[in-house]
């Protein structure tokens, strides 16, 4: 059981795609235009041999190839990491970032020599 989990914990974290904003809208470029070629594509291939299970194997076809496109986080997609602004203490200064054992001891010493 515990081997499952572990393979959907992979599975997941390879799946998780952490984009930008900018790669979120290249994404959505992407698929609206495979989405719609695909549904023109169809639409002719089934109206010219006159076969709706034709046309809806072509636009099956689009929509897995946009998946294929879409889902997996390329590097196109995470080229724009957003920035972020370093956390304020409470006189609106960065706040410095002192990790280990005593660091809230040592920021309350430093905030009382104030």
């Amino acid at each position: 059981m515990d081997s499952i989990h572990a393979q959907l914990d992979k599975c997941k974290a390879s799946l998780e795609g952490k984009i930008d904003f900018v790669g979120q809208d290249l994404a959505e470029q992407r698929a609206r235009y495979i989405l719609w070629t695909s549904a023109v594509v169809a639409f002719l291939v089934g109206f010219s041999l006159q076969s709706l299970k034709l046309t809806f194997i072509v636009f099956g076809l689009g929509f897995l190839t946009t998946l294929g496109v879409v889902l997996p986080p390329l590097p196109a997609y995470t080229a724009h990491p957003v920035p972020w602004l370093a956390p304020l203490n409470e006189d609106g200064e960065p706040a410095e970032t002192v990790s280990g054992p005593g660091a809230s001891a040592a920021g309350d010493e430093a905030r009382k020599d104030r």
